[in-house]
């Protein structure tokens, strides 16, 4: 496929060549003509310079017109790429819960498991079709957000409440620290949010070590609250800082990743961030890991 659309750059590139080349060769002729009808210098003179005024708008709006479809050749080679991983990742994200929950379905039926151990399984499986749930969720949401289609039902939440809730739903206590005032409100969309919050906890915990520590902090400041959650994992690399909001974008190259995930999480958080009236940055989380900012109004 890369080939063929390399075959269709050249080809293009050939076609401006001969365009260009035609028109040096009608405006030769065209002053071959004039001398041979009248030899008055001023007459050819003024000729050669409406020849060079007309070949300087044509080149002007031809140069415009090339840079416009190659620009527009090379960003749907890009989205093309992206859409590409994005089929390749959520492949292999569909089909690792489903064959994991298939594999503990069928031990409970060939197998005799004291109560502990049936526990056990039926845990993985939940697990398992959280996981779907949640991979779904983000699929419809991010569809939903392209299409411009979001109406927001704002109301009052418990920041602290709210983000414990979700945090103690994906993992241990002891993987987070929440250092937020009890008594700080916030205005937003319940639902909305939530995604908010799982993706940039989720996204903590895939990038840091087995052992994760993430910290969520929260402060008022002029009718705005910052909210900020910091890992102590490998952290982001400068280019992918520019990058990592855009839909299906991912660091890794899909062949080789070691990582879960679809490109679609940091989108969807920026998409409903900017929904919410705020902004959200990426820092690095001295001496190690990365730091995500949200700036939101207190009841925007």
């Amino acid at each position: 496929m890369k080939v063929k659309k390399q075959y269709t750059l050249i080809i293009f590139y050939i076609l401006i060549s001969y365009v260009l080349l035609q028109f040096v060769w009608w405006a030769y002729h065209i002053i071959s003509l004039t001398k041979l009808i009248d030899t008055t210098q001023e007459l050819i003179y003024r000729k050669v310079f409406m020849i060079a005024g007309e070949a300087f708008v044509f080149i002007t709006i031809l140069t415009v017109g090339v840079i416009y479809v190659i620009r527009s050749y090379r960003k749907e080679l890009f989205l093309s790429s992206r859409h590409k991983n994005f089929t390749l990742s959520i492949t292999h994200e569909l089909k690792t819960p489903i064959a994991s929950s298939k594999l503990f379905a069928q031990t409970l039926l060939k197998k005799e498991l004291t109560k502990d151990k049936q526990k056990e399984v039926l845990s993985k499986i939940v697990e398992d079709q959280n996981r779907l749930q949640n991979l779904v969720d983000n699929i419809l949401l991010a569809s939903k957000i392209d299409e411009s289609n979001i109406k927001l039902n704002k109301e009052k939440i418990h920041l602290y409440n709210f983000v414990n809730d979700i945090c103690i739903n994906i993992s241990n206590k002891e993987n987070f620290i929440i250092d937020v005032s009890k008594d700080l409100c916030l205005s937003v969309d319940v639902f909305y949010f939530t995604s908010v919050i799982q993706n940039l906890f989720e996204n903590a915990i895939k990038y840091s070590s087995e052992t994760p520590k993430i910290i969520w902090k929260a402060e008022l400041s002029s009718g705005k609250i910052k909210l900020s959650i910091s890992d102590q994992g490998k952290g982001i690399s400068e280019k992918d800082k520019l990058n990592i909001f855009k839909i299906f974008y991912r660091a890794e190259a899909e062949e080789t990743r070691k990582s879960k995930g679809t490109g679609l999480g940091l989108y969807i958080v920026n998409s409903i961030v900017k929904l919410h009236g705020g902004e959200i940055s990426v820092n690095k989380n001295l001496p190690i890991g990365t730091k995500f900012i949200i700036i939101l109004p207190q009841n925007g």
